[in-house]
C-alpha cells in the first residue's frame, strides 16, 4: 500500500465511524478499506459500527487499533434507531464511512448529527450523503469497498492492501506421528448443510474426499457448522470415527471468536464459499474452498490472496444444486494435499 502524496492535516482528536458490512466474509474483506482508512487517519479514534457477530471477529483483538461498537438495532433485545443514534451522537463523529449500501445505515447516521458522509449512491440514499460515487456491481467487493475510500481522498492510493484479521489459536490435536517431522495436521471442515442448497458440496463426497486426504496425511478433523448443520456434521464425524480418522465436531459449540482461532491454529481449511474461506484467507492459513454456485458471482467475492486453492466447475448441468457434485473428492483430495505436504 503506498500513497501518492500525503493525505490533507485532520484534527487528530475527531472521532472516524466505518459502518460494516453484515455477513462474515464481507466484513472480512472490508478490512483492507479499514486499513486504507487507518493509513489515512493514524492517530484519530476509529470505530467499526458492526452487528453482533461481526463483532466478536474485532473486538480485543486489536485491529489497528480500531474499537467496536455493536448496532444496538440488531443485538438482543433490540434498540431503537432513535437510542442507537442517541449513542452514536455521543462520541461527536466527524465522519462516516458507510461500507454497506443501506438506507437506514445512511438515516441512522444523519439523526446521529453525523454531516460528513462518504459512500456510493445507492438505495435513494444519496441526499443524505455528503460524498456519493456511483458504483458499478461487477466490481470485487474488496475493490468496492477500498475504490470508495480511495476515490473519497482524490485516489490517494495506488494499490490496496491485503485483508487482515488477528486473532489467538485454538488445537485439537494432543500428540502427533512417530515421526516429528511428520506431526498430526489440524484440518477444519465445512462444507455447509443442506439449506446451502447450490454451495453445499453433499456427505457422499466430502466423506470421500477427507478419506483420501486421512489415507496420505495423518489428519485431526475438526467440524465447523451452525444449528442447521448439526445432524449432517455428526454423520460426518460418524463416518470418520468408523474408519478410525480423528476428529472433533464442534458444530453449533462456537462463537465466531473462537471459530477464528480454531481456523488460525489449523494447518488447513476445507471450506465452501463462505465466512470461513474469507477468514482463513484474511488469517494466511493454507485453505482448499470448493465452489458452487454462490449468493454472489465468484468474480466478485473470490479471495485476492496466493495460499488458497479454489476448486470451481464449468457445468452445463441445468440443475445449480449438482453443479458443485462435478469437483470430485479426488480433486479436492489432491489440492489438499498439494497444500499440506512440502515438495521433495
Amino acid at each position: 500500500m503506498m500513497l501518492k502524496f500525503t493525505a490533507p492535516p485532520t484534527d487528530p482528536t475527531a472521532a472516524i465511524l466505518i459502518v460494516m458490512p453484515r455477513f462474515l466474509g464481507d466484513a472480512v474483506t472490508a478490512t483492507s478499506a479499514v486499513q486504507m482508512i487507518r493509513a489515512i487517519y493514524p492517530l484519530n479514534p476509529i470505530f467499526l459500527l458492526t452487528w453482533p457477530h461481526v463483532a466478536q471477529l474485532f473486538v480485543d483483538r486489536d485491529f489497528f487499533g480500531c474499537q467496536v461498537i455493536v448496532d444496538g438495532r440488531y443485538a438482543k433485545p433490540k434498540q431503537s434507531l432513535w437510542r442507537v443514534a442517541r449513542q452514536l451522537a455521543g462520541y461527536h463523529f466527524s465522519r462516516v464511512y458507510h461500507l454497506r449500501n443501506s438506507f437506514s445505515d445512511a438515516l441512522l447516521c444523519s439523526l446521529a448529527g453525523i454531516r460528513d458522509q462518504i459512500g456510493y449512491a445507492k438505495n435513494a440514499r444519496t441526499p443524505l450523503l455528503s460524498k456519493a460515487f456511483k458504483l458499478d456491481q461487477n466490481f470485487h467487493y474488496q475493490y468496492r469497498y477500498g475504490n470508495l475510500v480511495n476515490l473519497a481522498h482524490d485516489q490517494i492510493f495506488a494499490k490496496m492492501p491485503q485483508i487482515s484479521l488477528n486473532a489467538g489459536k485454538k488445537s485439537f490435536v494432543q500428540s502427533t506421528t512417530p515421526s516429528e517431522s511428520s506431526p498430526v495436521k489440524q484440518v477444519v471442515v465445512y462444507f455447509g448443510g443442506r439449506y446451502k442448497l447450490s454451495r453445499h458440496y453433499p456427505f457422499e463426497l466430502a466423506s470421500q474426499a477427507l478419506s483420501l486426504l486421512a489415507a496420505s496425511v495423518d489428519c485431526h478433523f475438526v467440524l465447523l457448522g451452525d444449528q442447521q448443520e448439526i445432524s449432517e456434521n455428526a454423520a460426518l464425524a460418524d463416518y470418520l470415527q468408523a474408519q478410525g480418522i480423528a476428529v472433533s465436531d464442534v458444530t453449533a459449540k462456537t462463537t465466531v471468536a473462537e471459530l477464528a482461532d480454531i481456523i488460525h491454529a489449523s494447518n488447513l481449511v476445507f471450506s465452501i464459499d463462505s465466512g470461513q474461506m474469507h477468514i482463513a484467507a484474511a488469517l494466511k492459513v493454507p485453505y482448499v474452498a470448493v465452489i458452487g454456485f454462490g449468493t454472489s458471482p465468484w468474480s466478485c467475492v473470490e479471495p485476492k490472496v496466493t495460499h488458497g486453492i479454489h476448486l470451481t466447475c464449468n457445468s452445463q448441468v441445468l440443475d445449480l444444486d449438482l453443479q458443485i457434485c462435478e469437483i470430485s473428492p479426488q480433486q479436492v483430495a489432491a489440492a489438499a494435499k498439494q497444500l499440506l505436504l512440502p515438495v521433495a
